[in-house]
């Protein structure tokens, strides 16, 4: 007496067919391409050279946000301020406990040769009410004796997390961490 399962031929004819059926659709739309375009929402490479345009873009996220044009603004701002070497412009963007943290001569020198581009912001998220966590993504040019201790390189692309509060939102004093760094 035989146990198990008894298969029929008709049974494993069906299977037969099922494997190549899908051994063919796989091979057909394997080596097919895909047209199209890449999302509007892709963040741009960064430039060739140069720290790249100065003009704060953001994402398709970051712009369905309620704060959006806000941030957007201080977001400029902050970098015009950097760009023009503008402590005052400067000054209207971050909490006052920044101000004091980096007086003129201190945040001038730190800036001396630096520019900034490339600018996004690729999210906004809402931390508390009146408070905004924004990550922000950018290109930065400087001489080496002006650029970060660990990283001596004329070029740098920066990601990093901004929280901002109030109205409008200033940036707040940063975090250990919140700003991620990388030659480019």
């Amino acid at each position: 007496m035989r146990s198990g399962v008894r298969y029929t031929p008709a049974l494993a004819v069906a299977l037969l067919a099922l494997l190549i059926a899908a051994g063919v659709s796989a091979y057909v739309l394997g080596g097919r391409s895909f047209e199209g375009v890449a999302p509007t929402g892709a963040p741009p490479a960064p430039p060739s050279s140069g720290a790249g345009a100065p003009t704060v873009e953001l994402s398709a996220d970051a712009e369905r946000h309620p704060s959006a044009d806000a941030v957007r603004s201080q977001l400029q701002h902050y970098f015009d301020a950097i760009n023009s070497r503008d402590y005052d412009l400067w000054s209207a963007t971050v909490v006052p406990e920044r101000v004091a943290q980096q007086p003129r001569e201190q945040w001038t020198a730190s800036i001396d040769t630096a520019t900034d581009g490339t600018i996004r912001v690729d999210r906004i998220d809402d931390l508390a009410p009146g408070r905004l966590l924004v990550l922000v993504r950018f290109v930065s040019t400087q001489s080496l004796d002006d650029a970060p201790a660990d990283l001596r390189v004329p070029r740098i692309c920066w990601r990093g997390t901004y929280p901002m509060t109030g109205a409008p939102p200033r940036l707040e004093t940063g975090s250990a961490g919140s700003l991620l760094s990388e030659p480019c």
